[in-house]
């Protein structure tokens, strides 16, 4: 249950109720839902116990909500309605319940269900949220920080890492007849200066039609796309990053010390633009020894956290040389949002070793090591001079001691040291 914006009744069934909805050629950020993970556990709760969806959901303004009984047709990949109802709420009221039974090995997976809670309510501080679990106890997370981050918009890929069969079916389905039109019209920031130098770059004719172009043409342009420097860099208004003060309020959670976020710019894979944020914290009540917290779209990772790019990156750095170990109690954070995430498995629990994406991983957090390790070090300092100072007032009560014994008068500390 959330009190988000609710979804409107026409849309219910088909977001919930069929698999992999979405565009094709347009990218906006999500959080992935209502495409294959959350009809994939409403199909399995329904294959498990043979029991219903039931769907209720209201939008603000509206002075009804609307409550949907369906099943999920497996074979056609369509919703099938088993009743519909409306029912009066106050217009101020909004959200979505989605009420469906399944059967699972709760204390195999309560760890890992009560960890995916605390992970979420770090990438997203700004939700509250409450988990009642079948031991009948109430885990309790009230956000932390009001802000929201920014909403993302819908954009044009980016002619930069364009594979080739995403190319083949953009020309297939597009209807400009010349390659600059084409240019112009398919991709983000290629303006008419743009897509003529491009092409002359390239050696390819303006005026060809791009239907026509052969399979080695097409090679040549997609290699052209990665090597040209004149495009402009991706446009990050289709994602939605978590931005440093929310990622920093997230961390906050788990009390550390010392905590560093920070954000790099855009970048591309695949003609998909991504950002990547990353954070460091320290000491306070953090365990000893490096812990790996990894978000893909504000979404926790749980599983496979060794063959994942971040956790190769951090393997790789030498902590040493920003005065840290790693024995030391140390938490690494690593979010990326991208309209295209490399997954290197169905299950989407790691991500792939991109190189772009790697050195983007790798830069962030060793700017935030950088950071970091300067507070680290001053504290540092001002510990073992506060260790001296002790030492020197422990030797000076002794000679104030010795003096006074020797003079046979009272020799106070404040006056030795004033003399």
């Amino acid at each position: 249950q959330d009190n988000g914006s609710g979804i409107k009744r026409e849309d219910a069934p088909r977001l919930l109720g069929r698999m992999l909805t979405g565009t094709k050629f347009t990218l906006k950020q999500s959080r992935g839902t209502f495409g294959l993970g959350g009809s994939l556990a409403l199909l399995y709760g329904q294959i498990t116990t043979q029991k219903p969806i039931e769907i209720t959901t209201g939008r603000s303004g509206e002075e009804t909500k609307h409550r949907i009984v369906m099943r999920l047709d497996i074979e056609n990949n369509e919703p099938i309605l088993i009743r519909e109802e409306q029912q009066p709420k106050n217009p101020r009221e909004h959200g979505t319940t989605i009420e469906f039974y399944l059967q699972g090995d709760w204390f195999r997976s309560k760890r890992r269900i009560t960890e995916y809670f605390l992970q979420t309510s770090m990438i997203v501080p700004y939700a509250s949220m409450l988990f009642n679990n079948p031991d009948g106890e109430a885990l309790r997370l009230p956000r932390v920080i009001e802000m929201l981050p920014q909403q993302p918009k819908e954009a044009k890929p980016h002619p930069r890492g364009i594979v080739g069969d995403m190319l083949k079916r953009m020309i297939q389905e597009s209807r400009r007849i010349t390659l600059k039109s084409f240019l112009m019209g398919s991709f983000q920031r290629v303006g008419e200066s743009t897509a003529e130098k491009f092409l002359a770059s390239a050696g390819l004719d303006p005026a060809a039609a791009p239907k026509a172009l052969s399979n080695e043409k097409l090679v040549h342009m997609m290699r052209e796309f990665e090597t040209y420097s004149g495009f402009l860099a991706p446009s990050s208004k289709s994602l939605s990053p978590a931005g440093l003060d929310v990622l920093k309020a997230g961390i906050r959670r788990l009390k550390p010390e010392f905590i560093v976020v920070r954000q790099r710019a855009p970048s591309v894979y695949e003609g998909h633009p991504f950002i990547v944020e990353t954070g460091v914290s320290y000491g306070g009540e953090l365990l000893l020894g490096t812990r790996l917290y990894r978000f893909a779209n504000r979404i926790p990772l749980l599983y496979d956290e060794r063959t994942d790019v971040s956790s190769q990156v951090i393997r790789e750095l030498n902590l040493k040389n920003y005065g840290l170990h790693h024995n030391d109690p140390l938490a690494f954070f690593v979010h990326i949002c991208s309209t295209k995430i490399p997954y290197k498995t169905v299950g989407k629990e790691f991500i792939g070793d991109i190189d772009v994406i790697r050195r983007e991983i790798d830069l962030g957090l060793k700017d935030c090591l950088r950071r970091l390790g300067e507070g680290v070090r001053r504290k540092r300092r001002v510990h073992q001079q506060k260790r001296r100072e002790n030492k020197l007032i422990g030797y000076y009560e002794f000679i104030a001691e010795t003096l006074g014994k020797a003079t046979d008068q009272e020799v106070s500390l404040v006056n030795l040291l004033g003399n």
